[in-house]
């Protein structure tokens, strides 16, 4: 009962810590993991589970806090990308702005003259001069919308590529830790040549692998077997507790 107390634990601080569309798949990895660690409960010793679990605690401490950095990093990015692209849109609308004054400054001048003859004139040859110059408004309003549209869209779909693999490689390094952790429960705590495999004191790195990257004495995690994988480890036969 105190391992799978240990486990529901665990699950809900990951849980916790998750984004809502990244809860449902760890859920459902947890859900099966229960499965399995209701079986071990009555059968692994108390010495080897804490082992076990002072082994891959942190791992998944770490998995976790990666995740919460690597997103925050991806939001914060997009974030000042957005705002550097507004402020250079912000100055092009200050300078039409003032252009449109500037136009319009130019008829207000005619309102003056008492002369309507004088008036007409006056109109007809600020309307001539201004003529380019409102073409060309016109024409990079439009190019100036348009850019900057694009340039979030394309802002936004960076980040959610950034996030959604950010996502992913929480998910599979929690599920790849979780095998470890379940083999660790079934066959007892791994050994190394050198020295007990202990976590690493570096945060992992998110690879295409889905692996925490840890030091050469550090049980790493692969999504790519159902199986523990580790450094010069020997899980051939079980490990009578």
């Amino acid at each position: 009962m105190k391992l799978l107390c240990s486990v529901l634990i665990l699950a809900s601080v990951l849980a916790a810590n998750a984004k809502p569309n990244v809860q449902l798949q760890l859920q459902s990895a947890l859900d099966q993991y229960l499965v399995h660690a209701r079986n071990l409960d009555a059968t692994v010793s108390a010495d080897v589970t804490t082992q076990c679990f002072n082994l891959y605690l942190p791992m998944l401490n770490e998995v976790a806090a990666t995740f919460s950095t690597s997103y925050q990093a991806c939001i914060s990015t997009a974030n000042a990308e957005t705002a550097n692209l507004t402020a250079e849109a912000d100055k092009q609308q200050k300078i039409y702005q003032t252009e449109v004054t500037s136009l319009c400054s130019a008829f207000t001048a005619c309102n003056s003259d008492n002369d309507t003859t004088t008036f007409f004139n006056c109109y007809a040859s600020a309307a001539e001069s201004d003529v380019s110059v409102i073409y060309d408004i016109a024409t990079n309003a439009a190019t100036s919308a348009s850019s900057l549209s694009m340039g979030i869209q394309a802002i936004q779909a960076t980040e959610n590529q950034c996030t959604n693999t950010t996502e992913s490689d929480y998910v599979r390094d929690t599920a790849a830790t979780y095998d470890l952790l379940d083999s660790c429960l079934k066959y007892g705590v791994p050994t190394t040549t050198s020295s007990t495999a202990a976590p690493s004191s570096s945060s992992p790195v998110a690879s295409s692998s889905g692996a925490p990257v840890t030091d050469g004495t550090t049980v790493v995690a692969s999504s790519t077997t159902a199986a523990s994988t580790t450094v010069a480890v020997s899980t051939a036969a079980p490990v009578t507790a």
